[in-house]
């Protein structure tokens, strides 16, 4: 294991979530600012974000591979989840909460009762060094294999440990939280984006806030002014190298997909998407089996260009394609649930090239 950090952006159930796109985002960052990118408007009518057209979902029969409870950073509990995916008539999602299982026994009953198969997944933040991050999506996972179990409960427990840290650091800049508050809010695994949340929705922060930032900041630029390597409330944690955490998904039968690359392995100079090959195949090395080519990056413009790219990767070296919303919740991480304000979808054969994988 090595030392990181990571960051990003998340509300509560009832307040926004946001996420900025800056140069070499870790996918934490992706968290941080992205809802307030205007979503590109779109002429495509094969997905009508109007829920009145879920009926076309059901008949594509559509899917969503990516998705995020209370058990890391999202805002709807697995049953609330389901619920959302059965009222969009998606086929099928995945549970893929960042190094946490708990939400998944609770998805799958709520699936059986609503007729949304779920596919027990996870998300694992690695580090090849201490400035770069990359996620690793597991499909198909044993969530009861003793390593895994007892590797997440290891990497709360550092993220526990280093989000006290974090938190007296900020005290003694004159911030007002407590560990209490964010193990609160948190429920499930503590990000970064807890604690930024906490500080800037307390009145009593208002005044220190106003003074360093000119304004109310966003989660965003609470984090990138605080809680980044080298920020001055920064602590490290201990974390999974890629290698690790692809042997770590083996270890429990599940599949390895590379998630969002198109955040990681890329970055936007002057409008333009730069993409970094070497540091695709840097992942690729490490034993992953599938790419998550069907992943946004913010307007519609950028992520078709990048699923242009991803897609050719994937076809070059002969990897599964996936995809989802990453959804976390209102103004989410990610898209909506299925991609229902977005012109992306992912259609169930998708899933069935992971079966095939999982099962011959």
């Amino acid at each position: 294991m090595i030392q990181k950090e990571s960051t990003g952006t998340i509300r509560s159930k009832d307040v926004i979530r946001k996420k900025d796109e800056r140069n070499l985002l870790t996918p934490d960052e992706i968290i941080a600012g992205v809802f307030s990118i205007i979503f590109a408007s779109t002429n495509k009518k094969r997905y009508n974000q109007s829920m009145v057209d879920s009926k076309n979902q059901k008949q594509k029969k559509l899917v969503d591979l990516h998705t995020h409870t209370i058990h890391s950073d999202g805002a709807f509990t697995p049953t609330e989840l389901v619920e959302k995916a059965a009222e969009l008539q998606l086929a099928a999602i995945a549970i893929s909460d960042h190094e946490n299982i708990d939400g998944i026994d609770e998805a799958i009953k709520t699936g059986e009762k609503y007729g949304v198969e779920i596919i027990p997944a996870v998300e694992i933040g690695s580090y090849p060094d201490a400035l770069t991050e990359h996620h690793i999506l597991g499909y198909f996972i044993d969530y009861k294999n003793k390593k895994l179990v007892e590797t997440f409960k290891e990497l709360q427990n550092s993220r526990e440990n280093r989000a006290k840290r974090v938190i007296q650091n900020l005290n003694d800049l004159g911030y007002l939280i407590t560990f209490g508050d964010v193990k609160k809010m948190a429920m499930g695994t503590i990000v970064q984006p807890h604690i930024a949340l906490i500080v800037i929705n307390d009145q009593e922060n208002k005044t220190i806030l106003i003074k360093e930032f000119g304004h109310i900041p966003d989660t965003g630029e609470f984090i990138r002014k605080y809680l980044i390597p080298g920020a001055p409330a920064y602590e490290s944690r201990s974390a999974l190298t890629p290698q690790e955490a692809v042997d770590l998904i083996h270890e429990a039968g599940g599949i390895v997909v590379f998630a969002h690359p198109c955040w990681t392995t890329a970055t936007k100079e002057q409008g333009k998407i730069i993409f970094d090959d070497k540091k695709f195949e840097s992942v690729l090395k490490v034993g992953i089996e599938g790419v998550e080519v069907l992943a946004h990056r913010g307007s519609e413009e950028d992520t078709r260009i990048s699923v242009k790219h991803f897609d050719g990767l994937a076809k070059k070296h002969n990897l599964l394609v996936t995809g989802g919303s990453d959804f976390h919740g209102l103004g989410s991480a990610g898209k909506q649930l299925g991609y229902a304000d977005f012109y992306l979808e992912v259609p169930y054969y998708i899933l069935d090239k992971l079966k095939e994988k999982k099962y011959g």
